[in-house]
């Protein structure tokens, strides 16, 4: 069995249906079980993840994704929303 999830395209700025493993998590008690990043699908402990800007629950809320995942989420994210700089 699979999860029904959503993909925020940065692009097309809208969400793709994807299907992720059962062992994703949105949340757990446990900090120290392994669990698969949403993105890549690698095995991490939970407690060293970071919350998706990309990949959410039908409710809007992110599965865990691994730190380089998360970097590249990041950066697709500054790439259309550049930070304001003052002069």
């Amino acid at each position: 069995m699979s999860i029904r999830a959503g993909r925020y395209n940065t692009k097309l700025h809208k969400y793709e249906d994807v299907l992720l493993p059962d062992e994703c998590r949105t949340y757990e008690d446990d900090m120290e079980k392994m669990v698969p990043c949403a993105q890549c699908g690698r095995i991490f402990r939970f407690g060293e993840m970071y919350t998706s800007r990309e990949v959410h629950t039908a409710y809007g809320f992110g599965y865990a994704v691994c730190a380089e995942c998360y970097d590249g989420e990041t950066d697709r994210f500054l790439a259309e929303h550049p930070p304001f700089k003052e002069e």
